[in-house]
């Protein structure tokens, strides 16, 4: 992840947040019906707000204030959980190479394990962009209807 990404900082406008969710989730669900087909994959932990996020001890701009990260385990299709060699062959085989982000696999001191996965931080920025144009478009669309504002 380069350096830069750490100083954007997760964004206050909640549109810019549902925006990356957004984004986070379209891919997401691509990329595990892509390269993850044989396998439930649930979904841990996603968007945190920054209290939410200090709780559960996590990075201090982690990605998931940003609304561009997810914790997943993996289970077989009858919903027992992946073994985890086995999981941790398919996170080396197949989502730490495919990944367009930044992927890793995380376990803590018991052998609980989960893959991290997160797009670029970069995206809130842009987010943030359509988020102030879509709030113009309806901020004008609601004077509009008010009577406000008439067309020419």
């Amino acid at each position: 992840m380069e350096e830069n990404e750490q100083s954007i900082k997760p964004p206050l406008n909640p549109l810019t947040a549902k925006i990356n969710i957004a984004i986070l989730g379209f891919y997401f669900d691509y990329f595990a019906k892509k390269y993850l087909p044989a396998f439930k994959v649930v979904v841990t932990s996603g968007y945190r707000d920054p209290s939410k996020n200090e709780a559960v001890g996590g990075a201090q701009n982690s990605a998931h204030m940003h609304g561009l990260a997810y914790d997943f385990v993996l289970q077989y299709a009858n919903g027992e959980p992946v073994p985890k060699a086995q999981a941790k062959a398919v996170f080396n085989d197949f989502v730490f190479p495919n990944w367009p982000g930044f992927a890793l696999w995380e376990e803590d001191a018991n052998g609980v394990w989960h893959i991290h996965v997160n797009l670029s931080r970069k995206i809130t920025e842009y987010a943030s962009i359509m988020g102030v144009a879509a709030m113009g478009i309806i901020g004008f669309q609601i004077i509009k209807s008010l009577g406000g504002l008439k067309d020419e």
